[in-house]
C-alpha cells in the first residue's frame, strides 16, 4: 500500500488514550536509504504529558503502531510515546521540498515536474515520485497524448540520484523510460 505525502500533510495525530498529539506539517527523510525519518508535527498546544515543549511546538515521530483514516490514531498512550518523540531538525530533508521540483535525466534533459510522493506506511519508506511528464519528454519517449490531457508517470525512488531543488536520475530517457509506470 502506498499513500501519497497530500494524504499525511494535514492529518491530525491523536494518542490511544485520546489525547491530540497534533498535525502533521511535513515528512522528513534520509535521501540516500530513502527512509522516512519521522513526520514533522505542529503541537496545537503545550504538552505536559510529552515534555516537547510550549504551544506550537515543532517535533518528529515515527509511529511505529497507527491506524490511517481521517486521523492517524496511534497504539500508544500518550505516557508511552516519549521514545517516539525526537526534536525537529531542519537539516534533515523534507518530502514537501521535492513538490514541483524539476526531474531531469543523467544528461540533463527534463522529464517534468513532481506532482506528488508516494510512501510506504507499513514501513516507512519513500517508494516513487508521480511526475507530470514535460512536452519535450513525451516527444523524447515517442508518447501519445490528447490534446488537453497531461501524462503523469510513477519514478521509482531507487532510480534517483539526488533530490535537491532539482531531483536527478540514474538513467537517460531510455531507461528511463523503460522503468516508469504510465498513471491513468
Amino acid at each position: 500500500m502506498s499513500i501519497p505525502l497530500e494524504s499525511l500533510k494535514d492529518l491530525e495525530i491523536i494518542s490511544s488514550d485520546a489525547y491530540l498529539i497534533g498535525e502533521i506539517i511535513d515528512v522528513r527523510y534520509d535521501p540516500f536509504e530513502w527512509k522516512v525519518i519521522g513526520l514533522k508535527v505542529r503541537s496545537k498546544k503545550p504538552h505536559e504529558k510529552l515534555a516537547i515543549g510550549h504551544g506550537k511546538a515543532v517535533f518528529l515521530i515515527r509511529p511505529d503502531d497507527f491506524v490511517l483514516n481521517d486521523v492517524m490514531l496511534l497504539g500508544h498512550p500518550v505516557d508511552g510515546l516519549k521514545d517516539m518523540i525526537v526534536p525537529d531538525n531542519n537539516n534533515i530533508s523534507s518530502l514537501s521540498a521535492m513538490m514541483s521540483a524539476k526531474v531531469v535525466t543523467r544528461d540533463n534533459i527534463l522529464v517534468g515536474t513532481v506532482n506528488t510522493v508516494l510512501i510506504d506506511p507499513d514501513n516507512w519508506k519513500v517508494l516513487s515520485i508521480v511526475v507530470r511528464l514535460d512536452k519535450t519528454a513525451i516527444e523524447a519517449m515517442r508518447m501519445k497524448k490528447g490534446l488537453f490531457e497531461k501524462i503523469n508517470v510513477e519514478i521509482r525512488s531507487d532510480i534517483i540520484l539526488t533530490a535537491s531543488d532539482m531531483i536527478h536520475l540514474d538513467e537517460q530517457m531510455d531507461g528511463v523510460k523503460a522503468k516508469m509506470t504510465v498513471l491513468e
